[in-house]
């Protein structure tokens, strides 16, 4: 058991050595089913990247996505759609295209946070552009998906390494 423990030890100290912590804000405008309901989304995220060779990244990231809700008229009553959100928790994956850009997605599961919210599967590829040594814009279409129905938005991301 000391053995597996040592071993252990030892790989995540050459992974934590080619490892970055990322921070990322993200705006975007709602697409599909939420789009009617919404007026803007909002995201930000904390990531760990792990570097696996020259051109490929992997890692984790955990973080908060809320859709705006947006007012409507009904029978001449504004009301006020409610906000929707959700805490995704998601792997991901980049491959560098060139010395400026590189392209992935993230993959994993969106928690619903508010009430009548189940969460779904969670989903957004995204292409980058190195604007500095730690520094990325990106576009991309995020996405959250359960039995049909779709959360989607397109946007502008910036991630800072940390």
């Amino acid at each position: 058991m000391k053995k597996v423990i040592l071993v252990f030890a030892l790989v995540l100290s050459a992974l934590a050595a080619n490892a970055q912590l990322t921070v990322s804000v993200n705006g975007g405008i709602p697409v599909s089913d939420v789009e009617d309901y919404s007026s803007f989304a909002l995201s930000g995220d904390v990531g760990y990247a792990f570097a696996t060779d020259s051109d490929l990244m992997l890692g984790v990231s955990a973080g908060f996505l809320n859709y705006f809700g947006k007012d409507y008229e009904v029978l001449g009553t504004t009301i006020e759609a409610e906000s929707i959100q959700f805490l995704p928790v998601a792997g991901f994956a980049f491959y560098r295209l060139s010395d400026n850009f590189s392209a992935g997605s993230k993959i994993g599961y969106a928690f619903g946070i508010n009430d009548g919210n189940d969460g779904g599967f969670y989903y957004k590829p995204m292409l980058n552009y190195m604007v500095g040594n730690a520094t990325s814009l990106s576009l991309f279409y995020e996405g959250v998906s359960d039995d049909g129905i779709n959360a989607n938005n397109v946007g502008l991301g910036l991630t800072f390494g940390l």
